[in-house]
Formats: C-alpha cells, structure tokens, sequence
C-alpha cells in the first residue's frame, strides 16, 4: 500500500503501528522477521511482518498462515465461538505441529 501522503513511514514505525492494532488478538503476532508457515501450521495464528521500501515508496505487509486451520475450519470455529457468546480461542490451537 502507498503511505499517506505528507507522511514519512519507516519499517519499525510500521512494525510498532501494526503491533498496536493487533495487540489484543489473540490469533495474530507481528514480528519483525519473515514470518514462515512451519511455524502456523496446525494453529489457528497469523504471523505478519511488515516492511517499507523507500525504493517504491511502498509499504509490504507479509503473513503466514495454515490455510486449513486459519482459513476454513479453523475461522468457522472462531466465528462461531463469538457468535455464541463463547471465549473465542476455545478449541483452537495457538501451538503448532512444527518445533
């Protein structure tokens, strides 16, 4: 995406803008290193990075993520633990199947 503009972006300032976003989500980490699918596999969590490339003057959002567990079964599970009212981690794994 093309920062606003006027605004002078920077990789931790995009880094620490995404971490104050997702804080409270239990599911999601932003990390400065490049997030890699062995790490989400078998869990519900989406790991993102971000980066500001002053060459193109865009800013690059990078996510990982287990397609079966965040993206289907795992997403209808989380949604319809907040549709029920219920705590919306329960059934669902944060821990993956990869050390």
């Amino acid at each position: 995406a093309r920062p606003k503009s006027g605004t002078s972006p920077t990789t931790p300032g995009v880094l620490a803008t995404l971490a104050k976003a997702y804080a409270g989500e239990p599911f999601v980490s932003v990390s400065p290193a490049i997030p890699s699918t062995k790490a989400t596999l078998g869990t519900n969590s989406v790991h993102l990075t971000a980066r500001y490339d002053e060459r193109s003057g865009y800013v690059v959002v990078l996510s990982a993520l287990d397609n079966l567990t965040k993206g289907a079964s795992g997403g209808a599970l989380q949604a319809a633990n907040v549709a029920l009212g219920l705590d919306e981690q329960l059934g669902l794994s944060q821990v993956g199947v990869y050390p």
